[in-house]
């Protein structure tokens, strides 16, 4: 509602707007001890959409405006002065990238750890691979260097990648007296002394050598196959499908003390 001042004779008009179904807008005027005003006004519909509109807006104030190498219209005097052509600004790295590089190299084996976990890294590991976190119980010290360690051996069933790596998380899964027990590590945490591929998990094994030479021909079976599924999280359901990591764990220390005796 808007008040205006007439000035025909001393009173107050209201003036409202509305719009019908029909894109007219109906303009009513009451006047306080006077005589009445209704009439109609065509709406104006805009037409295109505002992309459109917005650029027949800016050619038409282009053509109106004049140009900038030609001379002032009304005195000759005046000095026209033509503007430069602007280049883009350099645009410079993202702050948080930057912060997230820098705060992921600090840690020792971030240039071993993150390549692991990548998402597109060729030598990354699959989920269904068995690995083995050696992690502290308290965070190191200069009193206490060596603090006591905790080792457990699980089946990677999710990886969590977050700030560039500098957040990245794995979550493992193993059966302990037939009950599923997950533990979840942070890569780069203080807390986390060392971590073990044990065994890889492949989608294919190692091609068929043929007679000639060639491994032109069918690849064998991987001895542990990768799930298809970035999140394992259906062993939860059927704890069966769960390889056996104590048998795979056993195996591997079994192979380290034949390779040191043969040293």
């Amino acid at each position: 509602m808007k008040a205006s001042r007439s000035t025909e004779c001393e009173f107050w008009s209201l003036r409202w707007i509305r719009r019908d179904q029909g894109g007219v807008q109906r303009t009513s005027q009451l006047l306080a001890g006077c005589r009445s005003a209704f009439f109609i006004v065509p709406a104006r519909h805009p037409s295109g959409s505002p992309r459109q509109q917005q650029q027949q807006r800016a050619s038409r104030a282009a053509a109106r405006a004049p140009a900038a190498t030609e001379p002032y219209p009304f005195a000759s005097a005046v000095q026209t002065f033509t503007t430069p052509p602007t280049t883009p600004t350099a645009r410079g790295d993202s702050l948080l990238r930057t912060l997230n590089a820098h705060l992921s190299s600090q840690h020792p084996k971030a240039d071993s750890y993150l390549p692991l976990f990548s998402r597109r890294a060729d030598d990354r590991i699959r989920p269904g691979s068995v690995l083995t976190v050696t992690s502290y119980a308290t965070p190191p010290t200069p009193e206490n260097p060596s603090p006591a360690t905790t080792v457990f051996s699980g089946v990677l069933i999710g990886i969590r990648r977050r700030h560039a790596g500098r957040d990245t998380s794995i979550r493992l899964r193993n059966l302990v007296g037939r009950t599923g027990v997950e533990m979840v590590y942070k890569v780069l945490s203080p807390l986390v002394k060392d971590i073990k591929v044990v065994q890889r998990a492949e989608t294919s094994g190692p091609p068929v050598v043929a007679k000639d030479g060639s491994t032109s021909g069918p690849r064998r079976k991987p001895a542990l196959k990768a799930a298809r599924r970035a999140k394992m999280y259906f062993v939860r359901r059927q704890p069966d499908r769960l390889v056996s990591v104590a048998g795979i764990v056993k195996q591997a220390r079994e192979r380290e003390a034949n390779q040191s005796k043969r040293r």
